[in-house]
């Protein structure tokens, strides 16, 4: 990590993160007259808020489409510049090998998301957004990435090839993350099948079958202040006023359990899972000459 920080590629990429969530904001914003000094339309905090719920999105979005490519080549690639036998010779055992290059695209992804921090903090300037918030979103974010390097580590230890590896890592991701609504619906079809009425959803119903999709614990971050608040009318917008209002009307335990918190669970024990069988599969004992 310190021999790539000396280099220049790691400041630029940097710089053109901050750079693109600052146009995406400045843009967000004088696209509503947000800027204009001339305009006589009120000023509505509520876009502000908006705003923020594009630019987490964009963040969420980023981490599946970078992460999975830097992790899925970690151990294939090795391989197929001929090092990985060199590595495996040494005295490091192979589960700090996997560990180790997990924590180096964490890292990354942490360094970018801390670098972000200025671009969210403008829309302090118009409220609706906490401290608190800010941290709870950056600890699912780092759960998150940490499960998501330690799919794609797990599948550039299982196969031989790159393209394979990356491929298989973004295929897996994608049926977790979006599968799961499939068999919520699957679920309730069955459901209303055999009882020959429609079933009663609740948060519980939600939280066991969505748990193991970020975009669940995702929904955690989204912000509705209003009825004609335009980010409600999104797609992901409405799944999380639909659950949002069903924890409010749960009255079990289940209500303290947040999707971040069901979800970040689930990260972190598919992550040791991961991790256990990569390290396993790596083993110059048992690996497959």
């Amino acid at each position: 990590m310190k021999t790539k920080l000396r280099g220049w590629r790691t400041p630029v990429l940097i710089s053109c993160y901050v750079l693109l969530l600052t146009g995406i904001l400045l843009l967000f914003f004088l696209g509503n007259n947000m800027l204009d000094r001339y305009s006589t339309s009120a000023f509505d905090p509520r876009l502000a808020v908006d705003a923020y719920n594009y630019i987490i999105v964009f963040q969420f979005a980023l981490l599946f489409l970078i992460v999975p490519a830097m992790t899925a080549t970690s151990i294939s690639g090795e391989r197929e510049r001929q090092t990985l036998k060199l590595m495996l010779v040494t005295q490091t055992p192979t589960h700090d090998i996997i560990i180790g290059k997990i924590l180096i695209s964490v890292a990354h992804s942490i360094l970018l998301l801390l670098s972000s921090m200025p671009v969210l903090g403008m829309v302090f300037f118009f409220g609706g957004i906490g401290i608190m918030e800010i941290v709870k979103l950056l600890i699912f974010y780092v759960l998150t990435s940490f499960f998501v390097a330690s799919s794609g580590v797990f599948f550039s230890t299982l196969f031989r090839k790159s393209i394979v590896a990356i491929i298989s890592t973004y295929i897996f991701l994608g049926l977790l993350t979006f599968g799961t609504f499939f068999v919520l619906g699957f679920r309730a079809i069955i459901m209303e099948y055999v009882t020959h009425s429609s079933i009663d959803v609740t948060y519980a119903t939600y939280l066991t079958s969505l748990f193991p999709s970020p975009v669940f614990g995702f929904t955690s971050f989204y912000f509705d202040k209003g009825d004609y608040y335009s980010f409600r009318y999104s797609l992901w917008g409405e799944l999380a006023s639909e659950i949002n209002s069903q924890i409010a009307y749960e009255t079990s335990i289940l209500r303290f359990l947040k999707p971040w918190i069901a979800n970040g669970l689930f990260d972190i024990l598919a992550s040791a899972l991961l991790i256990f069988m990569s390290s396993i599969m790596l083993s110059p004992l048992i690996r497959k000459k």
